[in-house]
């Protein structure tokens, strides 16, 4: 038989980390950000885990929106402090725009003979 170690975060400590100061505003925050609140006879409390998704979740979708498919390098060197590793990356991989008009239908390939200008 194998059990699942959940690490808990009380309500109470909670509210230091999203700088909110009653339960209510607590409570309103978890529901905003999908994030489920347990209890048992020592009160309120969440996963640890899926806090810190919820919390992370902005940064994580400004990661992808900036980075593409590098964004998990980006979020694993914002979480161990290093960011300034990835500077190398950014100049190596950059996105790379299409300048000009690319013709997407037949008539028009046929007419701009598909050139990019």
């Amino acid at each position: 038989m194998y059990f699942i170690i959940m690490n808990r975060i009380y309500l109470s400590k909670l509210s230091g980390l999203i700088n909110r100061k009653d339960k209510r505003s607590i409570r309103i925050w978890c529901a905003k950000n999908h994030l489920k609140i347990y209890g048992n006879s020592s009160g309120e409390f969440v996963n640890e885990n899926e806090f810190e998704l919820a919390y992370n979740m902005p940064l994580i979708k400004e990661l992808k929106l900036n980075h593409g498919d590098n964004w998990i390098e980006y979020y694993e060197a914002y979480n161990k402090g290093e960011l300034y590793k990835m500077l190398d990356l950014n100049t190596t991989n950059t996105i790379k725009e299409k300048i000009g008009y690319v013709p997407k239908g037949k008539l028009s390939t046929k007419l701009f003979g598909g050139s990019p200008k």
